[in-house]
């Protein structure tokens, strides 16, 4: 079973995974990691650490972070690279994180897939989740289907 660990600044980490409780119901093995204002940025990388051994099934991890290059992320990467190889190899870094790539990602876990095919899963969400929508496209829609009765 894939392991999850969110790593993100201020309560970010906790409150993306309640949010996933919420609508889910109970998450196991994912750990939130999170970076406050008083934290020293140094201790980052062993909390990582930490939180990948504790989720680690042999199954690979999934790191979510909220920035690219930021202190998550770049103490993520230091992270994976103090593991042993074998975890190292099975432990992936996604950044960027929002509710549904973490809902996802627990529905993978959920169905025991493959970490390769969970990646490809949530990645493919991630680009679907975005969408922007203004009240002029509720108006051309209506303009649609005016045009489309008989």
């Amino acid at each position: 079973m894939i392991g999850i660990v969110v790593a993100a600044h201020g309560k970010m980490s906790k409150g993306i995974i309640d949010a996933a409780e919420l609508i889910i119901g109970g998450t196991d093995d994912i750990v939130p990691i999170s970076l406050e204002q008083q934290d020293d940025v140094s201790i980052l990388q062993e909390k990582i650490t930490k939180g990948i051994n504790k989720v680690n099934k042999n199954e690979g991890v999934i790191i979510f972070t909220d920035l690219f290059g930021a202190s998550p992320y770049n103490q993520s990467t230091l992270a994976i690279r103090s593991l042993p190889i074998e975890i190292q190899n099975k432990t992936t870094i996604i950044t960027g994180v929002n509710l549904p790539m973490l809902l996802e990602a627990i529905n993978q876990k959920m169905i025991d897939s493959s970490i390769e095919s969970a990646i490809t899963a949530i990645l493919d969400t991630s680009k679907q989740s975005t969408i922007e929508w203004s009240l002029k496209d509720e108006e051309d829609d209506l303009e649609i289907d005016e045009e489309d009765e008989f």
